[in-house]
């Protein structure tokens, strides 16, 4: 990883350490930058992340398409990371949950669209 990587890498890892601060929006910002997450960045975050919210490094980050094949990572315990049934498991899980997540964001859309006003009047 590049310095630049490990700088940007440094920051988010400093944010997210604050997110839970009264006041804070619970959303990630980089100043504007943006520069997309390598996924080398992705997994490192996300095993940092494990890290912190567990207070120990006995979860795995491990690679998990999404359903439209892009890079995803989960986290989970070093045990189901040697599973292979387990690690369909979770995939499959994961894309159930955002294949409803999208239903539910299509029906929201079409709610909105709809409540709109008619520009035609």
């Amino acid at each position: 990883m590049g310095p630049e990587q490990y700088e940007r890498l440094a920051r988010l890892v400093h944010e997210s350490a604050h997110l839970p601060a009264p006041g804070r929006e619970g959303i990630f910002g980089d100043g504007g930058e943006q520069t997309e997450l390598t996924p080398k960045m992705q997994r490192e975050l996300a095993t940092i992340l494990a890290m912190m919210i567990t207070g120990g490094t006995d979860h795995r980050a491990v690679e998990i398409p999404g359903p439209d094949g892009s890079t995803g990572f989960a986290i989970v315990e070093a045990s189901a990371a040697e599973e292979p049934e387990k690690l369909l498991e979770i995939r499959e899980g994961l894309h159930r949950w955002a294949a409803e997540r999208a239903a539910i964001d299509a029906e929201l859309d079409g709610i909105a669209r709809a409540s709109e006003p008619d520009d035609a009047e």
